[in-house]
């Protein structure tokens, strides 16, 4: 393990590997240009709240996934699990490019933690599941973003659906789901669980609209347009 209570420093193209280890320590300043890249799967691996630099990469590099993702404010963050979850144990703030890319059964858990930051750029193959209630934050994750892969939200309450492009767009767990302006999807929505959700204007799904048993749909006087099947289960 390695403990550092003055200044960390890593150069461009460089790596630190931290490879099972913890890396702690106050860590009075970071200054990451290069990679910081851990498969530890204690929690956390890294420093809670700590700003990991204005450049560089934090990569998670566990392809099996069990890892947890402490409060920190990150420029580039990199998750590489091609299965299972990696958790969030914090809030979570992305400045650069966020990467979710190990595949469809990849997941980033980000619980009842916000995920924010300007997040420039989003790189999502797998899931991304947010639980955080509308009575914690209305804006569980970035609006007017482009969403690959899987958004799942998937509270037990009601919550806050941001506006954005979303590949597959799911509501899971309970509650009404509140729809924004301005969402759209480029494949699949999916209800699931107990969850409702209305209709605030016309949605275009060019996949499959899913409305499980047990959920709502409430379409309003709005006009629907679905390319793929309709499943009302």
């Amino acid at each position: 393990n390695l403990v550092v209570n003055g200044t960390l420093t890593t150069t461009a193209g460089g790596t630190l590997d931290m490879s099972t280890y913890t890396l702690t320590g106050t860590l009075g300043t970071v200054t990451n240009a290069g990679t910081i890249k851990t498969s530890c799967t204690t929690n956390p691996p890294l420093a809670s709240g700590k700003n990991w630099g204005a450049a560089g990469t934090v990569e998670y590099a566990v392809t099996a996934g069990g890892q947890y993702v402490p409060a920190g404010t990150f420029y580039n963050l990199k998750l590489d699990n091609t299965s299972n979850s990696n958790t969030a144990v914090g809030a979570i703030v992305v400045n650069g490019t966020l990467t979710s890319n190990g595949g469809a059964s990849g997941t980033l858990d980000m619980s009842t933690y916000t995920l924010t930051g300007s997040l420039a750029s989003v790189s999502n193959a797998g899931t991304i599941s947010t639980s955080v209630p509308t009575a914690t934050s209305a804006t569980p994750i970035p609006t007017g973003k482009t969403w690959g892969g899987t958004i799942n939200y998937a509270a037990t309450t009601a919550q806050t659906v941001m506006a954005g492009t979303y590949n597959n767009l799911t509501l899971s767990g309970a509650g009404a789901k509140a729809l924004q302006t301005g969402t759209t999807t480029q494949a699949n929505l999916t209800l699931s669980g107990t969850a409702t959700t209305t209709a605030v204007e016309g949605l275009t799904v060019p996949g499959i609209f899913t409305i499980g048993s047990g959920t709502t749909f409430s379409a309003g006087t709005f006009t629907h347009n679905i390319a793929g099947n309709w499943q009302n289960s």
